[in-house]
């Protein structure tokens, strides 16, 4: 549930004259902004009460009070009707059973003088004798648009601090606010404010700060383990297929691909020879994505209590949700959801804790994307491998020449040596079959024992530490073939083929380049969507390339891919007489105003010229400016589409309804 989503519910439920609302949230402050906003719209007034401030504002001729929870209940009763009470941290007072019978008396007063009692805080326990009364509402963490608001307030902290701003790309700014999601908006921007403190550019550095602040999500879990990103994409030597795959995928999780109505991806399952890179791949991932990487050993899932380890697998996946976006790694899974021998006590409950981890992959809609690593597949279930479950199979095989070259030359590099001064290419064609492992084994070792005879390491040490090494793939040579057959055509290989096969696409593709050189110009990006029939992404595709858009320029550009013209319009909720435009086609309509409402587009206030400047202006009186109060007759208030939110805007601008009025 998104904050606007959560605010619509809270909208017609108020509306519905529901009496008692337990809302459990951290964000006391933002969600105070939220509702006020909420109430103002509604046209209701707000009351704000706290243990220690008592009623804001008091009622006239009754003195402060002390807080007293009873007391507070009495003057609810003796406020005019149409109210909303922002009550703060109730519920520990929710076992007098004075203060419930309370609840209970007032309840039929509460509906028929249209007052609702907003109980937020952390906890959101209703009390048995309440629960037919009240309902209970998690509201939402701060979404991409919210946190958005946190970073710009950073970056004019940092502006004004350092006398020099940020300019931060579209992607870049998308990444820091991925990196920040699943913490409050607080919690965000203080953790903003550090990863950039002293900085006079964003490098990844800041992202991996970012996500170390995630860790303490999943303190106190003996489930899962926090890992901090330390491996880049440089430190994977070859499995150019895979790393281009997983690069395409974290493009997938982009605010961008979102308004595409791009899905979510879900994971990747990697099945390879061992020491060939799966691990370092599913670290390198959570860093690409500039998620926090958090592993599940599910051998610790087991318990011998009957029900408990179910309830633990529930446990960790809701923790996921939580701190999600995320990626989930299960190392080696093979270890922990292999089928159980038939005469095996544990049988039921592995096929449980299996049964219920699929479900969760199938049907969970929180951006988790899940890596799962495995050295054989022959223990596990078939449904696991199921496309729908994981996006890809990949086979990560024994590394060839050339990876094999990368793979040494990075290890090298890690531990100060330089490449270019040993006979890495002598080395990598000698170490046929080895596992990368393995090849970083040689390194060390060779380091080791020229360390030992009190010299630096030379290219006799490598080779020496190479012949004295036997790799997995000659120890272990019956099963590693099997597995290599068996992925053959079941898999797709994390390495391209051959470098021949790259050189022809790479001509082809060239030969293709130059055929369409002479075509046309491609459609700009809102178009091609517009044709495609995605209106949403369209809409704010094009906003974004025209930054100021009126009405009637949407109406004009989009005409040639849907109706655009019709008997509905536009106007305030807060005020239906406050017309923004009108003879819109229904289809257009409702989709300017859920992305107004979904804060993905922007009203702001405009002049009536550049409308006349258009030849395009409704017949109503314009409206130079909104008034306090509702107005009488219906008139045309100017206002324009932009992408981002004006800084003092008008609240009411935030929230538009569909009618139908003629001109």
């Amino acid at each position: 549930m998104t904050t606007q989503e959560a605010l619509t519910d809270l909208r017609s439920r108020i509306l519905s004259r529901y009496t008692l609302l337990f809302l459990q949230t951290y964000e006391e402050e933002r969600w105070e902004a939220e509702l006020s906003n909420l109430a103002l719209e509604l046209e209701r007034g707000l009351v704000v009460w706290s243990i220690t401030a008592g009623a804001q504002p008091l009622l006239e001729n009754v003195e402060p009070g002390t807080g007293d929870p009873l007391e507070f209940l009495l003057q609810v009763e003796q406020y005019p009707t149409d109210h909303l009470f922002f009550v703060k941290d109730f519920h520990p007072y929710l076992t007098d059973p004075r203060v419930i019978r309370k609840l209970r008396d007032m309840a039929p007063g509460l509906i028929a003088n249209r007052k609702t009692l907003l109980f937020v805080g952390p906890v959101a326990q209703i009390p048995l004798e309440l629960q037919k009364e009240a309902v209970g509402i998690e509201l939402p963490l701060p979404g991409m648009k919210e946190l958005g608001a946190e970073l710009k307030a950073v970056l004019d902290e940092h502006a004004t601090a350092s006398r020099r701003r940020l300019h931060l790309s579209d992607d870049i700014e998308d990444r820091l606010l991925k990196a920040v999601l699943g913490l409050t908006a607080q919690e965000a921007r203080k953790a903003l404010a550090r990863s950039i403190l002293g900085r006079e550019e964003i490098d990844d550095d800041v992202f991996k700060a970012l996500v170390s602040e995630k860790r303490r999500l999943v303190q106190g879990s003996d489930l899962l383990q926090f890992y901090d990103l330390q491996e880049g994409v440089k430190d994977v030597g070859g499995l150019e297929g895979l790393k281009d795959w997983l690069a395409q995928r974290a493009e997938a999780f982009s605010t961008k691909a979102r308004e595409q109505g791009i899905p979510t991806p879900k994971g990747v399952f990697l099945l390879g020879v061992q020491g060939c890179g799966k691990s370092l791949t599913a670290r390198v991932a959570a860093r690409l994505l500039s998620f926090p990487l958090v592993r599940l050993d599910a051998a610790n899932l087991l318990s011998s209590d009957r029900g408990s380890s179910e309830k633990n697998m529930r446990e960790v996946l809701n923790l996921m949700e939580t701190i999600a976006p995320a990626v989930l790694w299960l190392d080696e899974i093979e270890k922990g959801f292999a089928g159980t021998d038939a005469d095996g006590a544990s049988d039921a409950t592995m096929t449980r804790l299996v049964g219920g981890f699929l479900t969760w992959m199938e049907e969970h809609r929180a951006p988790v994307f899940v890596i799962a690593t495995a050295n054989s597949v022959a223990k596990l279930p078939p449904e696991m491998l199921r496309r729908g479950r994981f996006d890809e199979l990949f086979f990560v095989d024994l590394p060839n020449f050339s990876e094999r070259k990368q793979v040494l030359q990075i290890h090298l590099s890690k531990r100060g040596w330089k490449p270019e001064n040993y006979d890495v290419d002598r080395l990598a064609n000698q170490t046929e079959g080895y596992s990368g492992a393995e090849l970083e084994s040689v390194v060390v070792s060779a380091m080791l024992d020229a360390y030992g005879k009190g010299r630096t390491m030379a290219q006799d040490d490598l080779e020496l530490a190479r012949d004295q090494l036997v790799p997995l793939s000659v120890t272990m040579g019956e099963k590693i073939f099997e597995l290599r057959e068996w992925a053959l055509t079941r898999c797709r290989r994390a390495t391209p083929d051959s470098r021949v096969t790259q050189m022809l696409e790479e001509e082809t593709r060239q030969g293709a380049m130059d055929i369409a050189g002479d075509e046309p110009a491609a459609m700009p990006e809102w178009e091609q969507l517009a044709e495609q029939g995605q209106l949403n992404a369209a809409l704010v595709e094009f906003v974004r390339c025209h930054d100021h858009v009126a009405f009637s320029q949407i109406q004009e550009a989009f005409s040639g891919h849907l109706e655009t013209a019709g008997e509905q319009g536009l106007a305030l909720r807060s005020d239906p007489n406050v017309v923004l435009w009108l003879g819109l086609s229904p289809e257009l309509a409702e989709a300017l105003s859920k992305l107004i409402a979904g804060k993905r587009l922007y009203v702001h206030a405009a002049s009536a010229d550049v409308y006349r400047d258009l030849g395009k202006t409704p017949r109503l009186p314009p409206l130079e400016r909104l008034a306090a109060e509702r107005i009488a007759k219906p008139a045309w208030y100017p206002a324009e589409i932009r992408i981002a939110p004006s800084e003092d805007g008008n609240p009411r601008l935030a929230s538009v309804a569909r009618i139908k009025l003629n001109q």
